[in-house]
């Protein structure tokens, strides 16, 4: 069962929510309003996806919800939200995984949430591939740059001057990046 956590300043709204998201099998994790939230009060309701009310006066929710998206990894969903192009592109800045700017009904809940979800976690796929990629990219350039210096330093090949490196990594343990990052420094540290 999926569990919501709603953050709105409007008892009224907030209860009918609640009472829609019951209704429609969701597990409502907690109630807050804007002055409540911080990251351990979101974190303590252990909810799957949060819903926040965009019109809350006085708080910049922008940053709120981007706490909640990506610093607690939890899909968020924005209701009475502005409709103008500005708005929609600050709020999905933000990490907003749905943006409802029209009035809803108790039965559109069910499919917003289950696409906020699938978004969020698509979302997130993408982000981790990427910083993987990142990374990846990052640890070739340190064992080409510790290639080169192998090579101009003892006139090994680069054949060689990899495998010598594989070898080490091999022999203590290592990554073969942090071999290259212990002989990029021993160069610097002779130069």
């Amino acid at each position: 069962m999926i569990r919501i956590l709603i953050i709105d300043d409007a008892r009224d709204r907030a209860a009918w929510l609640k009472a829609s998201l019951e209704v429609a099998g969701f597990d409502v994790a907690g109630l807050l309003s804007w002055e409540q939230v911080d990251e351990d009060s979101i974190g303590a309701a252990s909810a799957d996806v949060i819903i926040v009310d965009a019109n809350a006066p006085g708080r910049d929710t922008l940053e709120q919800i981007s706490l909640m998206s990506n610093t607690l990894e939890k899909p968020v969903v924005v209701l009475g939200a502005q409709k103008d192009q500005h708005s929609i592109r600050e709020a999905m800045r933000a990490g907003v995984s749905a943006y409802v700017a029209h009035e809803i009904q108790g039965e559109d809940l069910s499919a917003i949430i289950h696409v906020a979800a699938a978004r969020f976690a698509e979302h997130k796929r993408l982000r981790d591939e990427l910083k993987e990629a990142k990374s990846q990219l990052s640890e070739r350039k340190l064992v080409d740059r510790a290639k080169g210096i192998l090579m101009a330093d003892h006139g090994y090949s680069e054949p060689d001057a990899y495998k010598r490196m594989r070898s080490m990594a091999m022999s203590k343990g290592k990554r073969l990046a942090e071999v290259a990052e212990a002989i990029i420094m021993a160069k610097e540290l002779g130069a």
